[in-house]
């Protein structure tokens, strides 16, 4: 299968945008507008939508480095977490050298996943691109079995800090990861209108992404 840090740097991403999200907005010059115009936008598969309200380079980005570089440094307790996964069987040094040298690829990857995710009706002309569907039609799934809520926002001048309730319902990919909160990052942009940029607890959330990818690979009954 396509390696995971893949999914640990995409999946925490994907899954908030997979309810509808329970918030009111008063003025589309808001945060919360923002927020509620990136749901909407997913779940119509509108890209055009999803990247003007949210800097999707940079989520997958800085969300891609940071887990992986928490990857890298913590492999020592990833593998005595997970033993049986072999992919935890490496020290830092690998673990850097190997994300390193997949880092463009897996950028191109991960684009080619959304792309697909967005427009369910490209064809995949190549073994990656059939790797990509594949995730992307697993995304859905993932989408389908989480409700999301806004729990707060809060705005500082050209700067706001969105707390992102993410619940699972009771399907077998809903109680893989029960409960997460993401902290989200946006900043206003010339023209008034924001974007989200950033997931900041992406620390926070990394440990119960792994353990939910971990079940979902048991769940497919692979070892």
């Amino acid at each position: 299968m396509k390696i995971k840090h893949i999914l640990l740097a995409v999946l925490a991403v994907i899954v908030a945008a997979g309810g509808s999200i329970g918030y009111s907005y008063q003025a589309e010059r808001t945060p919360e507008y923002a927020l509620a115009q990136l749901m909407d936008g997913v779940k119509s598969r509108d890209y055009d939508t999803v990247r003007r309200y949210a800097d999707v380079d940079n989520l997958i980005t800085t969300t891609y480095d940071e887990s992986t570089k928490i990857l890298a440094d913590d492999i020592v307790n990833l593998n005595k977490t997970y033993p049986q996964d072999w992919f935890f069987r490496h020290d830092t040094a690998f673990m850097q050298q190997y994300i390193a040298e997949r880092r463009s690829d897996d950028m191109v990857f991960i684009q080619r996943v959304l792309e697909l995710y967005m427009d369910p009706e490209i064809t995949p002309i190549s073994r990656m691109d059939g790797q990509a569907k594949w995730i992307a039609d697993e995304m859905t799934k993932f989408g389908d079995s989480y409700d999301v809520s806004v729990r707060s926002v809060q705005t500082d001048g050209t700067r706001a800090m969105a707390v992102v309730d993410i619940k699972g319902k009771d399907t077998d990919y809903g109680r893989l990861v029960p409960q997460l909160t993401l902290k989200v990052d946006m900043e206003q942009q010339d023209d008034g209108h924001w974007q989200a940029v950033h997931i900041a607890n992406t620390a926070e959330a990394f440990y119960p992404v792994v353990k939910g990818i971990e079940d979902y690979w048991t769940l497919q009954g692979w070892q």
